[in-house]
C-alpha cells in the first residue's frame, strides 16, 4: 500500500513538472510571437514645405543631411520578390547605413506573419524590426535589418562605387535574408546589380498633433516628396494617431494627393 502511494505521488509530482513546463514554454511562446510595430507615414504638399516652415511647423530641428542608393536588377528583380536594399550615406560624418528589407505587399498581416515564421523567425531577434508600414491606406508588414558601417574611400558621401557598394550589401547581409529564396539567388542577382539614384535627402525631428514626428525632404531628378512619420508600438494606438494626422492635415490643406512609398518615389521613375 504504502509503494502505490509514493508511486502516485511520483506520478503527480511529473505531471506537476509537465504541466509546469508547458506553461513556461507557452509564456516564452507568447513573448516570442512576432508583434510588429507601427510606422504611420503621409506625404505632405512639397510647395508648402521648405525649411523654414518644416521648423516652425513641426518645432523641428534639422538632423542629416543624406544621399540614398538602392541596389537591383535592371529587371528590378529583388523589387518583384519583395527584397529591398538600400544605402544611406551622410554628409560630414564616416558612417553608412545598409539595410536590408522583405516587405509583403498585398498580403494579409496574418499570412505574412506565418510565412515570416516558417523562415525560422520567432519575434526574438533583436537586431531585426518587425514593422507595419501604414501609408495611402495600405498597410504592408516589413523585416529589416539595418548594419550600421563606416565610410571607405570607395563609399561615402562624395563618392560611391558601384562595385565597392555591392561588395558591401554581400559582406553584410544578414543569413537569413541571404538564404530567404536561396544564397546562389541572391548571390546572382546582387552581382547583376546596377544603382537607382542617389536621391538626397534632409531629416528633421519634431512633432505634429502631439506626437514626435521625423520629416524627411527627398529630392531626385527635380521631384521633390516630403514624408511625415511617427513610429508606435500600440496598434490601437497607431490607428488612433493614423486618423488624427489625417484629420489635421487635411484640415489644414498640407496632405498630398501622391502618397506613394520612398522606395518607389526613386525606382519607378
Amino acid at each position: 500500500m504504502m509503494n502505490h502511494v509514493k508511486k502516485m505521488a511520483l506520478q503527480l509530482t511529473l505531471m506537476g513538472v509537465v504541466l509546469l513546463c508547458i506553461g513556461v514554454m507557452g509564456v516564452t511562446q507568447a513573448k516570442a510571437a512576432i508583434e510588429p510595430g507601427h510606422e504611420i507615414k503621409y506625404n505632405i504638399k512639397s510647395e508648402l514645405f521648405n525649411e523654414a516652415n518644416i521648423l516652425s511647423t513641426f518645432s523641428a530641428t534639422k538632423k542629416d543631411e543624406v544621399k540614398i542608393y538602392y541596389f537591383d536588377t535592371a529587371s528590378k528583380n529583388f523589387q518583384t520578390a519583395d527584397y529591398n536594399n538600400r544605402l544611406r550615406v551622410y554628409k560630414g560624418s564616416n558612417k553608412i547605413d545598409i539595410t536590408y528589407k522583405k516587405r509583403f505587399l498585398n498580403t494579409p498581416l496574418e499570412e505574412a506573419l506565418a510565412i515570416t515564421e516558417s523562415h525560422g523567425f520567432t519575434g526574438s531577434e533583436s537586431n531585426y524590426k518587425f514593422e507595419l508600414d501604414i501609408k495611402g491606406g495600405n498597410r504592408t508588414f516589413t523585416i529589416s535589418r539595418k548594419e550600421s558601417l563606416k565610410a571607405t574611400s570607395k563609399v561615402s558621401y562624395d563618392t560611391v562605387d558601384t562595385s565597392a557598394a555591392k561588395k558591401l550589401i554581400l559582406d553584410n547581409v544578414p543569413k537569413k535574408i541571404l538564404n530567404w529564396d536561396s544564397a546562389a539567388w541572391y548571390n546572382d542577382t546582387l552581382a547583376q546589380a546596377v544603382v537607382y539614384g542617389p536621391a538626397t535627402a534632409t531629416t528633421y525631428k519634431g512633432s505634429y498633433a502631439g506626437y514626435e514626428a521625423d520629416i524627411e525632404v527627398w529630392n531626385y531628378q527635380g521631384e521633390i516628396m516630403v514624408e511625415l512619420s511617427t513610429k508606435e508600438s500600440d496598434a490601437a494606438k497607431a490607428a488612433s494617431i493614423e486618423q488624427q494626422w489625417q484629420d489635421h492635415l487635411q484640415t489644414a490643406g498640407y496632405l498630398s494627393a501622391d502618397q506613394r512609398g520612398k522606395t518607389a518615389f526613386v525606382m519607378d521613375k
